[in-house]
């Protein structure tokens, strides 16, 4: 396989080595791939960190979350959010505490665009619109779904006349010329080992609602998680970016990535000795640390347009990391006028 260029940067008197992926495949296959090819001093250390895992599945702990793993197996082929049955209890709890500060958003800060109708072809036509006052010049074939939809496809594409007592049949965004620019997200991924296993879910899901929440309203997002530690003076990091701005968000890779215990305190950890592999350092015993800021740091660093969710380990805190994701998004733009 084709190795990811090591890039190294400094910036405020630190310096960050990274490789970036632009998908999650292409960084699994890296991480799965150099795995295999470890120094002996860093190959020991992943050996031990299989063997605490397993000790850990014995003792029934939760580091892991819920529900409990039974084997290393079921750790490292794990690749699905859903089946923590935390998720379910969690997912409502934070969409109620965001509630109340997304609408006084939505009324006052920033609105959904509005659809208006023009007949001048400007938009895409709308046929529910033309058919509330349709002449019927000829028969629409409702024999069966296909054929309807044949009949509507047709009457779009211009191979039937079409007469409508409504003139403003195409519908466009009004005032697209204003619309708001583009959010890129970055995720700090990781939580410190005395944190709880279900704990580490509320910043993906603060997430997931931020971006609904923007794309509702025009604005295209990207999402990037960023996993990384720092150990005797270095610095090193991967960046995977997850969503890209035309893609629909795919909640589960970004909980899986981003917020997971079973996930991160296992192939996390892997990658974090791989990493440090790859730049051709030997990690401590420990794995090195998480500085607070180094996601904010970083990130300035790479690119100083991005917002920063750090690590939000309490539901409090991930709904004031959204707000203030929002409130400085529309500062940035209120500067910009």
């Amino acid at each position: 396989m084709e190795l990811p260029k090591k890039h190294i940067l400094s910036h405020n008197e630190l310096t960050y080595r990274y490789i970036q992926f632009d998908n999650v495949f292409a960084f699994n296959e890296f991480i799965d791939h150099k795995a295999k090819k470890l120094s002996n001093h860093n190959e020991s250390i992943w050996s031990a960190v299989k063997n605490r895992a397993s000790e850990r599945i014995e003792m029934k702990k939760d580091w892991y979350g819920s529900p409990i793993p039974n084997t290393i197996k079921e750790l490292e082929s794990h690749n699905s959010f859903l089946g923590m049955e935390l998720l379910k209890e969690i997912q409502p709890q934070i969409k109620d505490k965001l509630s109340e500060y997304l609408q006084y958003l939505a009324q006052l800060e920033l609105p959904k665009p509005k659809i208006a109708y023009n007949d001048r072809g400007l938009g895409v036509f709308s046929f529910d619109r033309a058919s509330m006052g349709m002449f019927k010049i000829h028969a629409i074939n409702t024999a069966t779904p296909i054929q309807e939809n044949i009949s509507k496809l047709n009457i779009e594409l211009g191979k039937k006349q079409l007469h409508t007592s409504v003139k403003s049949v195409y519908a466009y965004f009004k005032d697209k010329q204003n619309s708001y620019p583009s959010l890129q997200l970055y995720i700090m991924a990781g939580a410190n080992a005395k944190v709880k296993g279900n704990n580490i879910l509320f910043v993906g899901l603060a997430c997931a609602e931020l971006v609904a929440f923007m794309e509702q309203r025009g604005i295209s997002v990207e999402v990037n998680v960023v996993i990384g530690s720092h150990f005797r003076g270095q610095t090193v990091l991967a960046k995977i970016r997850v969503k890209r701005f035309q893609d629909k968000l795919d909640t589960n890779q970004l909980l899986l990535m981003s917020s997971d215990p079973r996930y991160f305190r296992y192939r996390g950890f892997k990658t974090l000795i791989v990493l440090a592999d790859y730049f051709g350092y030997k990690i401590p015993q420990n794995l090195g640390s998480l500085p607070k800021n180094l996601g904010n740091n970083f990130v300035d660093a790479v690119n100083k347009n991005g917002f920063v969710f750090e690590q939000s380990y309490a539901m409090d805190k991930a709904v004031r990391e959204v707000s203030t994701i929002i409130t400085n998004y529309k500062n940035r733009l209120d500067g910009k006028k």
